[in-house]
């Protein structure tokens, strides 16, 4: 029996990250394989592969001076209930891109 969603963890700097078989496989593209090895302990990331897959799964930002802030993908509104990523502080706030802008146009940024 395949366990395609076992986690894989991720020990970074910041400390460890945590993502299904399936999610390395789309965002890295390895082999299916290569995944289940890394769930099992049987073999680790390289460091590099290992940001990357944290950065591509949303776990970190990868820019100095953003600790703590991830992102989160949330489902907009009925009819089409696209989904669309937000920014999230350590303190749980969440920011949308309009926000975003509408901070940089008041500090006249940009």
């Amino acid at each position: 029996m395949k366990r395609n969603h076992d986690a894989i963890t991720l020990r970074l700097t910041s400390g460890p990250v945590f993502v299904t078989q399936d999610e390395a496989v789309s965002l890295l593209g390895v082999h299916p394989r290569t995944a289940g090895r890394w769930a099992r302990g049987q073999q680790t990331p390289s460091p590099a592969r290992a940001a990357l897959l944290a950065i591509l799964s949303g776990q970190l930002v990868p820019f100095p001076g953003w600790q703590g802030f991830g992102f989160r993908v949330k489902r907009g509104p009925a009819p089409g209930r696209r989904p669309f990523a937000v920014l999230v502080g350590p303190d749980g706030r969440e920011w949308l891109p309009d926000d975003l802008t509408a901070w940089r146009a008041v500090r006249g940024i940009g």
